[in-house]
């Protein structure tokens, strides 16, 4: 077997390496990109302060995956785009959750029981309610 030519090796290893640093450069910023993504999505369901405590009356949890989620809360009424719902009835906070969706269960119910105590559907905070309104509208 003839030895390839000590020039032609180093040639090689060096595109071996810059593909490698390409590869993990761009894992490195794909994972930074959905990381922070999930970040920003979990904030933006976090209520204000003023609806963020315990409901006061008795809570009806489900929990159910999404396409469930969806097709139970179109039948009570809601519609655009959701993936869980809430709605008090005879003093009874009932939260639809999906256990499949891109935040914990815990994420969700917090956001729901929100909307229990009084939090408004187009979901305003400190003069963002613009934003999150154009936001959802697209």
């Amino acid at each position: 077997m003839a030895r390839m030519p000590a020039q032609t090796r180093l040639s090689m290893q060096r595109n071996v390496s810059v593909g490698l640093l390409v590869i993990v450069t761009v894992a490195v910023v794909a994972a930074v990109v959905v990381i922070s993504a999930n970040v920003r999505y979990r904030l933006e369901l976090k209520p204000p302060a003023q609806y963020d405590h315990p409901y006061a009356g008795r809570v009806d949890e489900r929990v159910m995956p999404v396409t469930e989620v969806r097709a139970l809360c179109t039948s009570v009424g809601a519609s655009g785009r959701f993936v869980a719902c809430a709605w008090v009835s005879d003093g009874v906070c009932h939260i639809v959750l999906p256990n499949d969706g891109q935040a914990p269960v815990a994420t969700y119910r917090q956001h729901e029981i929100a909307h229990c105590n009084g939090w408004p559907a187009n979901h305003p905070r400190d003069g963002m309610t613009k934003r999150i309104q154009l936001r959802s509208s697209s």
